[in-house]
């Protein structure tokens, strides 16, 4: 919510000290001594419909007050109507009841009954309470709502909702923008731009919905903080993390920060590290960085295993970082900078496990994806956005820098009696490896630089009946070192 009281004059800035309804004329001499004694910089109106019942009860400190059928008063901006009132002068309790209105400057409130405390100078409203920034349209809905206006005392506005509320807060006013929805159990808002909620958070704004024990906008500084198990939903990727940040860019979610436990998981690849980056454009999640952070322990204390990790339908592809390219919200590359391995998910022979699965590792490796048998429709060139119910297939693996594959894969002429339609294993070095796919199966191999490489033909089948007879594998070293240099 908004607030120009800050530019005000001294004799506007200063709410009154108290909002008195006197039922009375007779009463006039009396408002008007305790308003003096008080020192307020606005002077009391006081109406009341003509015959309305009130009474002046004198106390042993002060007066007490009770109106009916109707009250308001008004103090310099503030204006205050009720259907009754009762004021205890001496200690500045003024209390309204039923279909209280207030309005100033700036804000609008409604609610079933308020309390006007005036040495504290703040308003507590109970019961079906809005509270309404008329300039940028922003709304506060709860059972209870303490609102602290801006005074010399206190030159930051604040309102806190103890008891859990809804907040439509726009980020600005323009027409037509969009707002962020909140719920918590508790929200307190400073000023124009600082919110904080805790209890069952909930943030919402177009395709952006945001989940944590506790959050806090500043939308002076554009970031949404979540902590407490933090969950951000953006398009088709959600994002979970031990503190989550989002930065924004004029209301607009620019990129997300979870860490240290960082894990994003969309409808085609699942990313794990200490630390995750997630760049948004327009509303699709158009790149993924995964990396161990800032600060990562020594480098001889590194853990055994590379820090990111990176998951689709067919491979697990690890490294200590991962690059994830998106274009238009289309898993296109993938790339895995140091210690970099990928496998298969599934064994290469689903009828024989003890085959393994297949493998690359190198200093980097690189997966390429697409729609279909190409790099699809839905490049990084084209201008088209891709369908939601559209996937993306694994086409080609290249590994860089002492680069490894086993691989396995069925040679189609020599398929038939011969193997039994059963997949032969290829293992190869060389400085670049690379494998193409098709339908998740290798299709080819090609290795630059020195390299070597090994092929061993499947064992045929047994024709005995005995499936624990072991056929003697005929080929021959000089054979199986120039298919594998071949590969």
């Amino acid at each position: 919510m908004q607030s120009n009281r800050r530019c005000a004059s001294p004799e506007r800035r200063r709410l009154p000290r108290v909002l008195v309804l006197f039922a009375a004329l007779t009463l006039a001499a009396a408002a008007a001594a305790a308003q003096a004694q008080e020192g307020r910089n606005c002077t009391l109106s006081v109406i009341t419909p003509p015959g309305s019942p009130s009474r002046y009860v004198q106390l042993e400190e002060g007066y007490r007050l009770d109106a009916w059928d109707g009250v308001e008063a008004t103090c310099g901006p503030s204006w205050v109507r009720a259907d009754s009132a009762t004021y205890y002068e001496a200690s500045g309790v003024l209390y309204l009841y039923r279909n209280v209105e207030y309005r100033d400057d700036r804000r609008t409130l409604v609610a079933d009954s308020a309390v006007y405390y005036r040495d504290e100078e703040r308003v507590r409203a109970q019961g079906n309470v809005i509270l309404t920034d008329r300039v940028s349209r922003s709304t506060l809905e709860g059972p209870v709502i303490d609102y602290f206006p801006l005074s010399e005392e206190r030159p930051v506005e604040r309102i806190f909702a103890p008891e859990r509320s809804h907040l439509r807060l726009y980020p600005d006013t323009t027409p037509g923008a969009e707002p962020f929805e909140v719920d918590a159990d508790r929200i307190h808002l400073y000023g124009d731009s600082l919110m904080a909620g805790s209890g069952d958070a909930v943030a919402v704004r177009g395709e952006l919905s945001a989940y944590g024990d506790s959050l806090h906008l500043d939308l002076g500084n554009d970031e949404l903080w979540l902590l407490g198990d933090p969950l951000v939903e953006a398009e088709d990727v959600s994002l979970e993390g031990d503190t989550i940040l989002v930065l924004l860019d004029e209301g607009s979610v620019e990129e997300i920060q979870a860490w240290p436990s960082g894990a994003a998981d969309g409808r085609d690849m699942f990313v794990a590290a200490r630390m995750l980056r997630v760049f948004v454009s327009g509303e699709e999640v158009e790149r993924l960085v995964a990396w161990p952070g800032t600060n990562p322990p020594p480098i001889d204390s590194m853990p055994p295993g590379p820090w990111a990790r990176a998951e689709t339908a067919d491979y697990i592809l690890v490294g200590d970082s991962i690059d994830v390219e998106r274009p238009l919200g289309i898993l296109e590359r993938v790339i895995a900078v140091g210690r970099a391995r990928s496998e298969a998910t599934e064994a290469a022979d689903p009828l024989d496990p003890l085959l393994g699965t297949d493998w690359m590792d190198g200093d980097t490796i690189v997966g390429f994806f697409g729609l279909g048998d190409s790099l699809g429709e839905h490049s990084s060139g084209s201008d088209s956005a891709p369908s939601s119910e559209e996937t993306t297939e694994l086409l080609r693996l290249v590994a860089l820098g002492s680069a490894r594959a086993l691989y396995h894969a069925v040679d189609e002429k020599a398929a038939g009696e011969a193997t039994g339609g059963r997949p032969g294993i290829n293992y190869v070095l060389g400085n670049v490896v690379t494998i193409w796919f098709k339908d998740s199966k290798v299709v080819e191999v090609e290795v630059i630089g020195p390299g070597t490489g090994v092929y061993l033909e499947p064992i045929p089948p047994a024709t005995n009946g005995d499936s624990t007879v072991v056929q003697e594998d005929t080929a021959s070293a000089a054979s199986a070192s120039a298919k594998g240099s071949e590969r």
